[in-house]
């Protein structure tokens, strides 16, 4: 007999699974089917909530930026009586292991789907709060007198692009060892020159 579930259960079960499968097998293991299969409902049970696999998606990736939002959140919090540089330096070497540690996960939330806007609440909400960190930290070091010649926009971009580049050449195999603490590293060196930058404007 297969699972039953209240309506609400069921996609949250699916969700949570759909994050497992991701994370096992990468975006293309997941279906609607499987997932069904996995929740031992009906191969029907999962259209209920996602009409078509794209809106599952979006909502996995929601789900991914949560995870995101939380790792960067909890740095955050412990180098809210740092000085502003470490906050940087800390939340770029978090970026780029929650990277080396969720790699599909992270793949599917910097995916077109993963970056759409206005089709799913739940992804917009959850995108939106996991990209305040950063140039929340960067506010801190106009607060602080540093870096004050440059816009937080622009200290956002580059500080960006550098963090998550890394991340990317690390799942493309073209930095570090396969090890994500070799990536923590790669990210702690870059890091190190971003503030030393910073300071020195």
């Amino acid at each position: 007999m297969g699972a039953t579930y209240h309506h609400g259960s069921l996609r949250e079960t699916l969700l949570d699974a759909g994050v497992e499968l991701v994370a096992e097998a990468g975006i293309d293991a997941l279906s609607l089917r499987e997932l069904a299969r996995r929740a031992g409902v009906s191969s029907a049970a999962p259209y209920r909530h996602f009409p078509d696999k794209d809106a599952l998606l979006r909502g996995v990736a929601a789900r991914g930026y949560q995870r995101f939002d939380q790792a960067l959140g909890k740095v955050s919090k412990q180098c809210a009586e740092t000085s502003a540089l470490e906050a940087v330096q800390q939340l770029g070497v978090a970026y780029v292991r929650f990277a080396a540690r969720n790699p599909n996960l992270f793949r599917l939330i910097f995916s077109p789907i993963g970056q759409a806007s206005g089709h799913d609440p739940e992804l917009d909400k959850a995108c939106r709060q996991s990209a305040e960190h950063l140039p929340r930290a960067l506010m801190r070091l106009h607060e602080e007198g540093i870096a004050t010649s440059i816009s937080v926009q622009e200290l956002t971009e580059l500080a960006w692009a550098l963090v998550h580049g890394v991340a990317m050449l690390y799942l493309d195999g073209l930095v570090g060892d396969g090890k994500p603490l070799s990536a923590e590293k790669a990210a702690e060196r870059v890091t190190q020159h971003l503030v030393a930058l910073f300071r020195a404007d």
